[in-house]
């Protein structure tokens, strides 16, 4: 099976051009932005160049992202984005990030587009593990993580400068559920 992820009431894949303003819209918000590798002045361009350098990708290569649109299953209005982070390591090893706009937050919508990529990525990619990264400021991503089943991984938490402050980053690891 590839995309859409289909959960109760959303519908998970790739981002498309169509998805370009509201992709925009969110990553510019403030509080969006504080704990992503972006900053306010994303722009239209940089969206139009990471959809198309994306065009007909499934999963990412070793080393490369991809961006997942998490749409209402309904409107396919876009809410926000999963990613995909394939590790260099190892091919059944991914990074996965999530961003959802400000309005569609605490509803269970990253909770629910979460679990459907995860269960997608263990039983039809056979990922052994999975791997998230946070800003240990970002408690509602923290509560997210352990909700879904991520463990901190104390021997891998790091500090490092980031927009101008030095910020504790936690690793969260989930081994494979067979």
């Amino acid at each position: 099976m590839f995309y859409p992820l289909l959960t109760e009431r959303l519908s998970i894949q790739p981002l498309t051009m169509a998805d370009l303003e509201s992709f925009v819209t969110y990553r510019r918000e403030p509080e969006i932005a504080r704990f992503q590798s972006w900053d306010t002045s994303y722009s239209h361009s940089q969206a139009k160049e990471l959809i198309e350098s994306q065009n007909g990708v499934l999963l990412p290569a070793k080393g490369d992202w991809l961006q997942l649109g998490i749409h209402f299953g309904t409107s396919e209005e876009l809410i926000g984005d999963l990613a995909i982070y394939r590790l260099e390591e190892d091919a059944v090893e991914f990074e996965l990030g999530f961003t959802l706009a400000k309005q569609f937050q605490g509803h269970g919508y990253a909770r629910e587009s979460l679990l459907a990529l995860m269960d997608y990525l263990f039983n039809e990619v056979s990922a052994t593990k999975l791997w998230a990264v946070t800003d240990r400021r970002n408690i509602n991503s923290i509560k997210l993580l352990e909700a879904v089943g991520f463990q901190c991984d104390l021997d891998r938490t790091f500090t490092e400068e980031f927009k101008g402050e030095n910020v504790t980053v936690d690793v969260f690891k989930l081994d494979s559920r067979v």
